[in-house]
């Protein structure tokens, strides 16, 4: 059969190279010879020297492979270096955590950033979805006659606005998150008044530790009286709560049905360039073997897993515990299950309608599943 498969030109079927890769790990491992000669004409024609990642301050299967020193092995011994957008300090790089700008680069993380880039017409695509549950509160003060979710019609709510030249993703959590909970009672927001926290967006907010001071505005409105209510979400979010003294009126983290679930954190996509997918799937199927290795990892590793979270968010192990669940380092799997993917596309038109993104797309279009497919076989053989 791979006698057969011609490689024409300066380009090749992804399809074909994904089907060329899998020879090498198939049963016994066995490889012919024109199945290595296939994949090195290849390397040669669309050669990689560097790759950039990126992830957002929240639990995420990469923070945990950094952490190990996987991804630097893996791309180590091709001679690719692996560059960190955290460590530029190039404003130009920086924004590319939102705007996914660069090429080669591998994103983990919200997915109001991806889906808003992808709406501004990055050609990026989705290689896979995670789903870590979080702490989602609407919380009141301690002394509020708010004691129900109904309790909120009439209400003031804050909501932060902060303005800046990338999607405001903190608006638009805090209002996904505020909607939610208004359904769940059988209202909506023109039964509340929304105010707006207004401020800049610092220069890289959400990719830096700053995330552990996240929600700090919304908290000393609502301490003040100037709100009744806030949104608030992950550790940062649940040490605010515990800091100011403020009671949660409901958790949506722990709603049962998923799709109540729904925000910048789940379902929260791996993204890179359509470019790199299309002429180097191996290179993004080993980045995310070495992911899925990190799942697993995570599994049997409970305490070294809520310390490397706690670092991630700028926190402690006990608040990464109390904020994402005892059993948090069961859920670092990536998939492209139905569920997730509909979730997606569910946030996608949350964002749409509410005017947080310029343009309509397809999501199924957006999702390209040959790598993890590759990635999958790699880890099965």
């Amino acid at each position: 059969m791979l006698t057969n498969l011609q490689l024409q030109t300066n380009t090749i079927s992804a399809n074909a190279y994904c089907l060329l890769y899998r020879c090498i790990f198939e049963e016994h491992r066995r490889m012919s010879v024109v199945a290595v000669s296939a994949i090195e004409d290849v390397e040669r024609k669309f050669p990689i020297d560097a790759l950039w990642y990126t992830r957002c301050p929240v639990p995420t299967a990469s923070g945990i492979a950094l952490d190990l020193g996987w991804l630097a092995e893996e791309f180590d011994h091709s001679g690719i270096g692996l560059n960190s957008i955290r460590d530029s300090e190039d404003p130009r790089v920086q924004i590319s955590h939102f705007s996914h700008t660069l090429p080669g680069l591998f994103r983990e993380g919200g997915n109001i950033p991806a889906i808003w880039a992808r709406s501004t017409g990055r050609d990026t695509v989705v290689v896979a979805l995670t789903w870590v549950d979080e702490f989602q509160a609407i919380l009141v003060r301690k002394d509020s006659p708010i004691e129900q979710l109904s309790d909120l019609a009439g209400r003031i709510i804050g909501v932060p606005r902060q303005t800046g030249e990338r999607v405001d993703f903190a608006r638009a959590m805090s209002l996904r998150g505020i909607v939610t909970a208004l359904e769940l009672a059988g209202l909506s927001t023109d039964d509340v008044a929304l105010r707006d926290i207004e401020s800049v967006q610092p220069a890289f907010a959400g990719a830096s530790v700053g995330n552990g001071r996240f929600h700090e505005l919304e908290a000393r409105a609502l301490e003040d009286g100037v709100v009744d209510a806030i949104y608030a979400k992950g550790a940062p979010g649940l040490g605010s709560a515990r800091q100011h003294g403020f009671r949660v009126l409901t958790d949506i983290g722990s709603n049962p049905d998923p799709t109540r679930r729904i925000n910048n954190g789940n379902p929260r996509p791996v993204t890179v360039d359509r470019r790199t997918a299309e002429l180097r799937p191996d290179i993004v199927a080993r980045y995310l073997t070495v992911l899925i290795r990190a799942a697993e990892w995570a599994k049997d590793n409970p305490d070294a897993v809520f310390d490397i979270i706690g670092q991630e968010v700028g926190r402690t192990a006990d608040e990464a515990r109390g904020a994402y669940g005892t059993r948090a380092h069961f859920n670092f799997g990536l998939d492209l299950s139905p569920l997730r993917r509909r979730s997606l596309a569910a946030q996608k038109d949350f964002l749409l309608r509410h005017g947080f993104i310029p343009a309509d797309f397809d999501v199924e279009s957006w999702i390209d599943p040959r790598p993890l497919a590759l990635a999958t076989g790699r880890r099965e053989a």
